[in-house]
């Protein structure tokens, strides 16, 4: 078995910015500690295949704006996206729930070709998170960092549905486990929320426990990075710690869904700011012939 690896590029051109909150985010904004990510060669594959999602952390909840949606990441910077200048880490900071900094990749892609298998590779460290959660008043507590979401069932979101396949998480407290990373799996394709899920939400497969498969993927480290590699091909999803494999799942009824990954922070914690640092952040196609 071969394993051919080729990493998606995609072409900068100019930047597209949509969204009413623009005019209160300003997005070139760097200073003496804040560098352009598109400067940095270890980011400039992830950016040439992205966009940026980002919140107006004061707007309404679950806001976002799309930023550089031609992947023309030409200075865009601000206190929520830049690079450490002295460590060169990736950093994504985000204030209040529902609100987020995340890349968006581009390419939506089948989970079910039997040969062909969708990598993200990232390495990071969450910043004190429990600081950032000691004043919210909800119960949820977790920030996300990695996500495999789905657009629907063809390129222009026929069918999709109001939930992510996949979220890697800090979870405050999970029954008593404090302080892990949880991969957390939509279990089934079902909606399960709002009105176009009215008929579904009674039905035991919408239930928490049946919904939704959670892994924990081992304490957070707070001092060192922590590499993830997340697979998705051949209708699994696959999920390796620090080189370890933690997690193989099935995602046969997932199949009729385009999947795409997004990574940053996204919160769902009230009264405070998520910091996450990224060391590594790559996107690839695996090949296997």
């Amino acid at each position: 078995m071969t394993i051919k690896k080729s990493t998606t590029l995609g072409l900068i051109g100019s930047i597209c910015i949509a969204g009413n909150a623009y005019a209160q985010l300003d997005m070139n904004d760097a200073s003496k500690n804040r560098g352009i990510p598109a400067e940095y060669s270890q980011f400039q594959s992830i950016l040439a295949v992205s966009k940026l999602q980002i919140s107006e952390p004061h707007g309404k909840k679950g806001n976002q704006i799309q930023v550089a949606e031609d992947s023309n990441f030409s200075n865009i910077v601000n206190q929520y996206f830049y690079v450490d200048k002295e460590s060169e880490a990736f950093v994504f900071k985000m204030f209040g729930d529902h609100r987020r900094a995340e890349l968006r990749v581009h390419e939506n892609f089948r989970s079910d070709l039997p040969n062909t298998f969708y990598r993200l590779s990232a390495s990071f460290k969450p910043v004190a998170p429990q600081e950032s959660m000691k004043d919210s008043d909800i119960t949820q507590n977790e920030i996300t960092y990695l996500q495999v979401h789905n657009k629907g069932m063809n390129d222009n979101g026929d069918g999709g549905i109001p939930h992510p396949l996949l979220r890697v998480v800090w979870k405050q407290d999970a029954n008593g486990v404090m302080g892990h990373y949880w991969a957390i799996i939509k279990a089934n394709s079902l909606i399960c929320k709002g009105e176009r899920g009215a008929d579904n939400i009674g039905k035991d497969a919408c239930k928490p426990q049946n919904a939704y498969k959670h892994y924990d993927l081992g304490i957070a480290s707070e001092e060192n990075d922590t590499a993830f590699d997340v697979i998705v091909g051949n209708q699994k999803l696959v999920i390796n710690v620090d080189g370890k494999q933690q997690v193989d799942h099935d995602i046969s009824y997932w199949k009729h869904l385009l999947s795409y990954y997004k990574a940053g922070v996204y919160n769902q914690f009230s009264n405070g700011e998520s910091h996450a640092e990224f060391s590594k952040l790559e996107y690839s196609v695996d090949q296997i012939k």
